[in-house]
């Protein structure tokens, strides 16, 4: 039989407490990450999610490019203005909402679109972009209930552009 060592025992009783230190940190480092992970994709998800994309299109009557000038813009920012507050007129105990807006142009090679942000008292927002595209005036709307600014160089409001437009604003 062999003899018994007790170096061995004292180093096995010693590697314990830091094998199980290492595990325990590796465990909760790789258990951390795996966390900071799936927050951000869920909430890039729900970012993306929580905006709603509508798009419309009409015959631009003879309008073309050279007709989207600041008369136009100014025009069109109050007709968006008074339609949304006519909408919320229209419905039944129709909260009292104040709009703010806000409206420019974005250039993109020969494009001219024309952009309007609208910002409501009840944290809600709005951007519409309108554009002609050969005898079509059209138009795409992304809005979220929340006071986040929607972005339009990226995300969902973004990747709808670029189909109706065929363009990028600010990528």
């Amino acid at each position: 039989m062999r003899q018994f060592d007790w170096k061995y025992l004292v180093l096995f009783v010693l590697a314990i407490p830091l094998i199980n230190q290492l595990a325990s940190y590796l465990g909760t480092s790789s258990a951390q990450n795996e966390i900071e992970r799936e927050a951000v994709k869920r909430l890039e998800h729900t970012a993306d999610q929580s905006i709603r994309v509508i798009t419309s299109s009409q015959d631009a009557e003879g309008a073309t490019q050279k007709h989207l000038n600041m008369n136009f813009l100014k025009n069109l920012e109050a007709h968006t203005v008074e339609r949304i507050r006519t909408k919320i007129r229209e419905l039944p105990n129709s909260p009292r909402i104040d709009i703010t807006s806000e409206a420019n142009y974005a250039e993109s090679g020969p494009m001219k679109l024309a952009v309007i942000r609208l910002r409501g008292s009840d944290n809600s927002n709005q951007i519409v972009i309108l554009g002609i595209v050969g005898n079509e005036l059209k138009r795409v709307t992304c809005a979220r209930n929340s006071p986040e600014a929607i972005p339009i160089s990226y995300g969902v409001c973004a990747d709808k552009i670029k189909e109706v437009f065929d363009t990028i604003i600010g990528g």
